[in-house]
């Protein structure tokens, strides 16, 4: 199920994300780019990070930011699935947490190591929520506080930005580079600094999605 965000909040917040799923089997999934980064709430036990390299897993924090995927994850959950996903625009961590997106791609922090004790305090009244939009509310509240004055983005990336949503992605570097005021290095370093990925790599992840989304749409046949 999504949410959108209240208005004080677009521009950082893309939609809430709210999984609630009963299980008692070990389930393994399969994470790929939607080309935003994000904010995780557990409200039950967290994921594993499965490591596919070293055949390990790690326990996720109760809550934590994640940046761009650069490639596929995989996460193990042993439960009951019960958690919120903060969507970010995916310029918020360049414009609202005023890192460069690169710096997080594949990685994850802590909320507690951004914005410290009180993280535990947010935790808790989140598990204790007896409703989604208590919940909602409760995350809106410590983000319109802890969330600073947005940066300014230029012209030439926002116009690149809106082009690529209004093709689906499909859309050349150079048909881009022929409406922008921008050359191709300008370009890819205001993408990789505001998103952590080339505009190449985005607008491909846009139209993945967009063909995901078709492919959803596309009504079940019987056997």
């Amino acid at each position: 199920m999504q949410l959108p965000p209240q208005h004080l909040l677009q521009g950082l917040v893309k939609h809430y994300l709210i999984i609630d799923q009963k299980t008692s089997a070990q389930q393994y999934y399969r994470m790929f780019s939607d080309g935003n980064p994000g904010i995780v709430f557990h409200l039950k036990d967290p994921f594993l990070q499965w490591d596919e390299e070293n055949l390990t897993a790690q326990r996720q924090p109760q809550s934590f930011v994640y940046g761009q995927l650069t490639h596929h994850n995989t996460i193990v959950a042993n439960g009951n699935l019960n958690m919120i996903v903060v969507v970010l625009e995916p310029y918020a961590l360049f414009t609202h947490f005023r890192t460069a997106a690169y710096e997080l791609n594949d990685h994850t922090i802590p909320l507690e190591d951004l914005f410290g004790q009180e993280v535990r305090n947010l935790e808790e009244q989140l598990l204790t929520a007896l409703k989604t939009d208590t919940a909602i509310d409760i995350i809106e509240n410590f983000l319109l506080k802890h969330m600073p004055s947005q940066r300014h983005l230029s012209a030439d990336f926002t116009m690149a930005m809106k082009l690529i949503y209004q093709h689906q992605g499909i859309i050349s570097i150079g048909d881009l580079l022929k409406t922008l005021p921008t050359t191709e290095r300008q370009l890819e370093r205001k993408f990789r600094e505001h998103i952590g990925t080339s505009p190449k790599r985005f607008a491909d992840t846009i139209k993945f999605q967009h063909f995901l989304k078709l492919l959803q749409k596309q009504p079940h046949k019987k056997k």
